[in-house]
């Protein structure tokens, strides 16, 4: 490895490692149930860091090719004609005069029939000729001009060849031959519109450098040199337009690359060659099916079985004719199975390994669909990271590639193709083994997903898979479970994973519901799958043997497996409760009669209070609320929220609706203002505080079947409507009551909100001195200035103070629109807001909150000098201030 890929390798390894992303489709390798988790982990980083690393190695490789030839450009055009390589020595007639300090000091060319500085023919000249981009057989391409090639045999005035370059040479090194600009090179162009960026939307407001780059104009070229193919992809921005042009230069169909260009080999016809490579049993088929005329005379892409390929399907059918005629009685359902699909035209068969046109292993990419030549049937090509990699024809093997013939391209597989024309949907729906699945697909409403185009890979358990549940379960699930949408979708894959991709020992993927099912590979080559697990938890709640695999449809694979999947979302609520030890909750809703109500909830969202939250609930008012059944109902139904949601479903101040018809707001605190959204903690998400009606959530995404389950600290209380009726149901706040509504702020706070009160008690007026309360009392700009002070416009529960640092200061926004008030935690814990120490916070309403404080947040003597407004603590409230300021970085950078 250079030193400069070992440096790129370092730098992203580092960014992989910090960012720790999920890879897309496929988990593989040394994985397994009780490995460790890092070592898979940095395998899957560093298969995507060495394609990362091989790209920009290629693009600055092309970086610094496209200088060298610029810099090349601009000395050749520096020097006199006669110096200049592309000049033959032939057409100068003769030179005069003699060399002075000057390069070209004191020296005349005289040139055959034409004078010094007139324009000499050359690569340049011919650039303007038309580019044939089927063959390169005219001029390189703009910005890929070849090097400079010999002019003359031999220099005079250089005899050791200093301006005498060939084809690659650059300042850097010749690293590598430019072959994608000699001859024989065929050039596809794919060009994307990606329409108009919502920037340029003059009815938007846009401002700043995302505004100023909408209306400007970027060019960014990166080029990738690979063993068969040289590609450059142009992304262009325009005025908000953007567009991307790539450029993939290749051989020729009937040339090769070789480091010296594109070779022209011999080719024969495409049956000939099917007869060279070895596929002769797949040519004696297209014979008997009378098509070898057509295989000679179009231009085709085959994949081609290989005979030992052709040899196990003419056993498999044999085997087959054996279980119709009864000669075996113990049938697998494999075989079954295998039965009920073998009716088969060797017409279709054939049509079914062939495309038309020329496709090359480079023009082949994951999830690509070609159509066959077969009516409606398609040709699915899937790779895979498995070590080595593998590639996939609609699940089978491709063993070789690349096999030219005069009229095509062959490769061969390992397995015969059958054609492929129904989706899963209709696959289910044809075969009676399936009656089961096919009516709890269609219960859940599924079908549409599995009909339409996509990509998915379908476990699908058989009707007597399903009888082995308890009948009862089974009889719920026919009914419509709650949980049937969540075990349906533990058994479809977002992505088409072929038995291929599985090699000896384990491997996972995500499935529809964000969890992992594993796969193994036995060494007697039976397949298993289990789980439903989490992230980082390979789950054998569940498990099943791979009886069928490989059925491809349009749209993906399935394979039949002898048992469910049943995934932890198929647990019952009250199991899940259970297991976060939420005794205190489950008394409650036995209590209320609402236990096996719980247990029939669908796409509900339950946050269930812990022991301790229960706990800490005053004795009195614990008995309460337990003497009043139906009050005990409608705050245990304030705990459940519709629809279902996980943590990262959420945003800050999302209000959600409850079983008890009041809205319940989510909210989310920074743990470090300033780097919001920066910041990722475990799993990925951002490193915030979650509530929910300000109490604190402690475990988040516990799935049950048709719920969600959250663990919050605090009961819940049900809120009133608005933060004015907080106020005036309260006799501690009077005073500050009727300056709100003396001064019109009310009708401020009777409206949606959020809004954060820091209400001073009746106390804090009254232990003011008599000549500042009467004055207070008197001033009503001065009360409104005061009332606008004491409140925030967002929503701050307590629980979303954070800690006072000596980086960050969190400063939240009053109302009068130009102050702020630095709230915190103190070290020892204390709640703070400007001068004054929050001494009790409330309950949400519906709009707001209100916490109580002990001072005022401006200085209301009479006497007071200047028009600011002074805290008591002697710092200004009624200054600017951001609303995150980082005083760490002010003494260091000033």
């Amino acid at each position: 490895m250079s030193p400069l890929r070992i440096v790129v390798a370092v730098f992203l390894g580092v960014i992989v490692v910090a960012r720790g992303q999920r890879q897309g489709k496929f988990f593989d390798a040394s994985f397994t149930a009780d490995g460790d988790t890092y070592k898979w982990r940095a395998d899957l980083n560093m298969d995507q860091l060495g394609k990362t690393v091989d790209s920009l190695v290629s693009s600055f490789d092309t970086a610094l090719d496209n200088l060298s030839e610029t810099i090349e450009r601009q000395v050749d055009s520096s020097l006199p004609l006669w110096m200049r390589p592309h000049q033959n020595v032939e057409d100068i007639g003769a030179i005069s005069g003699s060399l002075g300090d000057g390069i070209d000091d004191g020296l005349k060319v005289f040139f055959k029939d034409r004078i010094d500085g007139e324009r000499v023919e050359g690569p340049e000249a011919d650039a303007e000729a038309e580019f044939d981009p089927t063959r390169g057989t005219g001029p390189t391409p703009p910005n890929n001009r070849p090097g400079f090639g010999s002019s003359f045999p031999f220099n005079p005035f250089f005899p050791f060849g200093g301006f005498n370059r060939g084809s690659g040479f650059n300042l850097f090194s010749n690293r590598r031959g430019y072959w994608w600009k000699g001859p024989n090179v065929c050039v596809d162009r794919e060009e994307v519109d990606e329409g108009i960026d919502s920037t340029t939307d003059p009815t938007l407001e846009s401002s700043g450098p995302s505004f100023a780059f909408s209306l400007g104009h970027m060019e960014m070229t990166t080029c990738r040199d690979t063993a068969s193919t040289y590609t450059c992809t142009t992304k262009t921005s325009r005025r908000g337009i953007h567009k991307t042009v790539t450029l993939t230069y290749k051989c020729c169909h009937g040339y090769i690359k070789e480091p010296s260009g594109c070779t022209e080999i011999d080719m024969r016809s495409m049956p000939d060659t099917l007869e060279d490579i070895g596929s002769t049993d797949f040519l004696s088929m297209t014979r008997s099916a009378g098509m070898e005329e057509m295989l000679a005379g179009q231009n085709l892409t085959v994949f081609a079985p290989t005979n030992e390929a052709m040899q196990e399907f003419t056993a498999d059918l044999e085997e087959e004719t054996e279980i119709d005629n009864g000669l075996e009685v113990d049938r697998s359902l494999n075989e079954v199975y295998a039965r009920r699909q073998r009716s088969l035209d060797a017409h279709d068969m054939v049509l079914a390994h062939m495309t038309r046109g020329f496709h090359y292993a480079s023009d082949l990419h994951d999830e690509q669909v070609l159509l066959s030549l077969a009516d409606n049937s398609t040709l699915r090509i899937n790779t895979y990271s498995t070590v080595p990699p593998s590639a996939t024809v609609n699940c089978a093997r491709l063993i070789s590639i690349n096999q030219h013939s005069a009229n095509g391209v062959v490769h061969t597989i390992d397995r015969v193709l059958r054609p492929v024309t129904r989706s899963l949907a209709e696959l289910v729906a044809a075969d009676p083994q399936f009656s089961i699945l096919k009516q709890l697909i269609s219960n859940a409403g599924m079908l549409p997903k599995l009909r339409e185009p996509g990509q998915l890979t379908l476990f699908a358990p058989t009707d007597a898979a399903f009888r082995t549940l308890p009948e009862p379960l089974l009889e719920s699930l026919l009914e419509g479970n709650a949980c049937l949408d969540s075990i349906l979708k533990n058994h479809v894959l977002p992505n088409v994973i072929c038995s291929a991709a599985v090699q000896q020992g384990k491997a996972r993927t995500a499935n529809l519901l964000d969890s992992y099912l594993l796969l193994e590979r036995t060494d007697e080559d039976k397949m298993f799958v289990s789980g439903g697990g989490m992230e980082d938890e390979a789950s054998s709640s569940s498990s099943a043997q791979i009886v069928a695999k490989d059925v491809v449809a349009t749209n993906g694979v399935m394979h039949v497996v002898d048992a469910p999947l049943m995934p932890q979302e198929a647990k019952p609520v009250r199991k899940v409760l259970e297991s976060h030890n939420l005794t205190r909750f489950m008394d409650l809703l036995e209590i209320a009669g609402m236990s096996e109500e719980m247990d029939s909830l669908n796409d509900v969202t339950i946050f269930a209070p812990s022991n301790a939250a229960i706990d800490s609930i005053p004795e009195d008012a614990k008995l309460k609320i337990l003497d009043d059944p139906e009050q005990l109902r409608n705050i245990l139904n304030y705990h459940i929220v519709t629809p279902s949601l996980k943590g990262d479903d959420v945003n800050n101040n999302h209000i959600a609706d409850t079983r008890a018809d009041l809205p319940i707001r989510i909210n989310l605190y920074p743990r470090t203002p300033l780097l919001t959204g920066l910041i990722l903690g475990p799993g990925g998400r951002r490193s915030v505080k979650l509530t929910a009606g300000c109490s604190p959530v402690s475990a988040l995404d516990s799935r049950a079947c048709g719920a969600v389950v959250h663990v919050v600290e605090r009961l819940f209380v049900l809120p009133q409507e608005t933060v004015m009726d907080h106020l005036e149901d309260s006799g501690d706040f009077s005073i500050f009551t009727q300056m709100v509504k003396k001064t019109g702020v009310n009708e401020t706070l009777a409206q949606e909100g959020p809004f954060t009160v820091l209400a001073p008690s009746d106390h804090v007026f009254r232990t003011l001195p008599k000549n500042e309360l009467d004055h207070l009392m008197e001033d009503v700009e001065l009360q409104e200035q005061l009332v606008k002070l004491h409140v925030l416009n967002e929503h701050v529960c307590c629980a979303g103070i954070n800690p006072n640092t000596w980086l960050f200061m969190d400063h939240k926004r009053t109302l009068d629109g130009h102050s702020s008030v630095h709230v915190r935690r103190t070290a020892s814990g204390r709640l703070m807001a400007g001068p004054a120490r929050i001494t009790h916070c409330s309950a949400p309403t519906q709009n707001g909150l209100v916490h109580t404080v002990n001072q005022l947040f401006m200085n209301v003597n009479p006497n007071r000098n200047g028009s600011g407004s002074v805290g008591l603590s002697g710092a200004s409230v009624g200054t600017k201030r951001p609303i995150f300021s980082a005083p760490a970085l002010e003494v260091l950078f000033g």
